[in-house]
């Protein structure tokens, strides 16, 4: 998988209304065939996104999954166009969601760290898990993030809270 690929094209479905069609066809086409095997699936250790962070571990697998959701709901339409595919990506990090709610405690909308929070909190805000009020807890875990609440006491990467909030490279 073509993962920087990804990254770009989930870029310009945060930023501009409309893909172009070579876009379409990747995420329409070539994700679902190539990342058939998800939820395992061989993910890179670490990632270097276009707006100048470097993600690892764990959290790479949160950025792939929001960044498929990105994608996939601008090519698609809001609710993936019935493509099974998105629809078990969406599954998946919603329940991942969840679990840090229910299971770990967290605060509603946040998932296991600051990093994942923050992979999350855009797919939050366009509203691509149909099982949330994602607005409503968008808006909650930028009220986290603005006012430094739970894990966001101390300041995260600058690089990754710009994209997270605005969806513009610093």
């Amino acid at each position: 998988m073509d993962f920087d690929t990804l990254w770009m094209v989930a870029e310009r479905a945060r930023a501009k209304p409309r893909l172009s069609a070579e876009d379409l066809t990747f995420v329409r086409e070539v994700v679902p065939r190539e990342l058939e095997a998800f939820p395992h699936l061989q993910l890179p250790k670490a990632i270097r996104h276009p707006a100048g962070f470097t993600i690892s571990g764990a959290p790479v697998g949160t950025f792939v999954r929001s960044t498929l959701l990105i994608a996939g709901q601008k090519a698609l339409g809001s609710r993936f166009g019935g493509s099974a595919f998105y629809e078990a990506v969406e599954k998946d990090l919603a329940f991942g969601i969840m679990r840090s709610h229910f299971h770990l405690g967290y605060p509603k909308g946040t998932h296991c760290c600051v990093q994942c929070t923050l992979a999350v909190y855009p797919v939050l805000e366009s509203g691509a898990i149909r099982y949330f009020d994602c607005g409503q807890l968008a808006h909650d875990v930028r009220r986290l993030i603005t006012e430094g609440g739970w894990r966001f006491i101390k300041p995260p990467n600058a690089k990754m809270l710009h994209w997270a909030l605005r969806g513009e490279p610093q």
